[in-house]
């Protein structure tokens, strides 16, 4: 491979998402994954997919603007509730042990509910700084993708 070849290979690998993925016990499965599209400064987002099953599934995406308040209620071991203004949402949970239940509601436009679309993973507690890593290596990724805010070109 020549020297521009292998540029070019290292510039696709920087920009090139890479999700991070937790299955639990039930096989039900957490993706974490920068959504790698343009967007204003705050706007660029995070997707949270829960997939339960082969016909259960759900996906959120989490602002840049609001992925600190996950962080630091992740940090902080607190539950924690995010509604998209698309009525999607993310719940975050924690037992007493310290486990994490993380469950992604997807609304429906079609039939107008929130019933089908509902997807749940239980992480355990040693996962809890994976996580929080895989949430800030991705925001830091999405971050990449937004614009400068107007005065800082």
């Amino acid at each position: 491979m020549n020297d521009f070849q292998h540029a070019i290979a290292t510039v696709i690998a920087e920009l090139t998402p890479q999700p991070w993925d937790y299955t639990d016990g039930t096989g039900a499965t957490l993706t974490v994954i920068p959504a790698g599209m343009r967007a204003d400064a705050g706007c660029a987002e995070v997707y949270v997919r829960v997939t339960a099953s082969h016909t259960e599934a759900a996906w959120v995406g989490i602002t840049t603007a609001d992925m600190p308040a996950l962080l630091d209620a992740l940090e902080a071991g607190t539950a924690w509730t995010h509604d998209t203004i698309l009525h999607d949402s993310l719940t975050l949970a924690f037992n007493e042990d310290g486990a994490i239940t993380l469950t992604v509601t997807e609304f429906d436009w079609t039939t107008a509910s929130r019933d089908d679309s509902t997807a749940t993973v239980h992480l355990p507690a040693g996962q809890r700084l994976p996580l929080a890593s895989a949430l800030a290596r991705a925001t830091d990724h999405a971050r990449g993708w937004e614009d400068a805010p107007e005065g800082d070109a």
